[in-house]
């Protein structure tokens, strides 16, 4: 299905299930992204915050590894062989906790990009740092067999980092206000398609908006609802909020992932944006009036 937005041509191709519909990969599209998971940190149904860049039917960019993507991973038909990058977001365990599960049976080592650390949280070198590469690291045989290539990014940088670039693929990333947690929005340009992650966060950084202007797909992290006072809204933006960003930043598609809801076990709140998702959506709908996808695991989106 073609659609044209703001003069781009964008080619959306939903596939979901299981393994049958995920062999594939996303085809071989020149350039193609794929939700590994699409959930929010209780993983209801669905699987945490993970996302794949195909590039010519080969997965090439991983962005975040929260729980469930491993799995989702190798019912893609990804091979960590084949990626050249592994950038995250922040380290709450819902976008970061299953690195060790992906890199446990592979030699072969992408590079690995993330956030400058605070007080509270470690940077990317420390992350990567305490899991593998210490005398004391969790998981340190993996050290001694892998040589780890780590790029950070200065959350407190006016301007975007540029994390990689080589064969026609930059991927840059930008610092964005997520509480007390230091995170980064990325942009992926291959050739002239483009695709944006804004990982969590307020959307309230102009310079975000900025790196990911006139991208042909920008994914966005839609786990707040519009309720006044929502405890999620100090973490995440708000359905208007977002609606906003994209009309600003002239945004050629959505893609809505990190789809939140309470688990069983939780107090039910309303304040999560699968509430009333289309409730939340028309708040958002209020001010972008483009292509929409709500994002299931392992749907892919193919950018022409």
């Amino acid at each position: 299905m073609k659609r044209r937005w703001g003069g781009c041509l964008i080619a959306v191709v939903v596939m979901v299930g299981g393994a049958s519909a995920a062999s594939a990969g996303c085809g071989d599209s020149p350039v193609a992204l794929q939700v590994l998971g699409s959930g929010g940190p209780f993983g209801v149904g669905r699987a945490s915050a993970g996302y794949l860049v195909w590039i010519d039917g080969v997965s090439r960019i991983m962005v975040d590894a929260g729980g469930g993507t491993f799995a989702r991973f190798h019912e893609a038909g990804a091979r960590l062989q084949d990626l050249r990058l592994l950038v995250l977001s922040h380290f709450h365990p819902d976008h970061s906790s299953e690195v060790p599960a992906l890199f446990w049976p592979q030699r072969s080592i992408p590079r690995v990009a993330g956030p400058t650390g605070s007080q509270g949280y470690p940077s990317v070198i420390e992350f990567v740092d305490g899991l593998f590469e210490s005398p004391t690291s969790l998981f340190r045989v993996l050290g001694t067999i892998n040589d780890f290539d780590v790029a950070t990014v200065d959350v407190n940088a006016e301007q975007p980092t540029e994390v990689y670039s080589a064969d026609g693929i930059t991927v840059r990333g930008i610092g964005v206000p997520h509480g007390d947690v230091p995170a980064v929005g990325y942009r992926v340009d291959v050739g002239e398609a483009s695709i944006g992650f804004s990982s969590d966060q307020l959307g309230t950084n102009p310079a975000f908006t900025e790196l990911v202007r006139g991208v042909d797909v920008l994914v966005i992290h839609f786990a707040a609802s519009e309720a006044p006072g929502a405890p999620t809204s100090t973490l995440h933006a708000k359905p208007s909020v977002w609606g906003r960003l994209a009309r600003d930043a002239d945004v050629g598609s959505l893609v809505l992932s990190h789809l939140s809801q309470s688990a069983a076990d939780a107090p039910r709140h309303t304040d999560h944006s699968m509430s009333d998702l289309p409730g939340n959506i028309a708040h958002l709908r209020e001010h972008y009036h483009g292509p929409l996808t709500v994002a299931s695991d392992l749907l892919c989106v193919t950018v022409e």
